[in-house]
């Protein structure tokens, strides 16, 4: 009974390991850049002064949400998407092997 538990448990385990191994997927018309946060809304996109809107999300290499001042003065690889009003909506941080793709022209 305790082997049959165990090997359900053990089954159950590596049926879901691939999900761990997620890829995101961005939107259509993502363009990408490197971005530094200067002076909250205010960012550099590849050194050109822009501002976040006032409702942007920025999403990190896990995929989680932070407030543009947690990313610090670093500067980041990144995918964002622009409003219709040309302000950053949404950025996300990108990992070595994301930013090594190639965007669809």
């Amino acid at each position: 009974m305790r082997l049959f538990r165990f090997l359900s448990c053990l089954l159950l385990i590596l049926v879901t390991l691939p999900a761990l191994a997620f890829e995101r997927h961005f939107p259509t018309n993502v363009k990408r850049a490197k971005l530094t946060i200067t002076n909250y809304p205010n960012i550099k996109i590849n050194g050109k002064d822009r501002m976040l809107s006032p409702a942007a999300r920025i999403w990190t290499v896990n995929n989680l949400t932070v407030v543009p001042n947690a990313l610090g003065d670093a500067t980041f690889v990144v995918n964002y998407t622009e409003d219709i009003e040309g302000a950053i909506d949404r950025v996300w941080v990108l990992t070595p092997e994301e930013a090594a793709v190639k965007l669809p022209s």
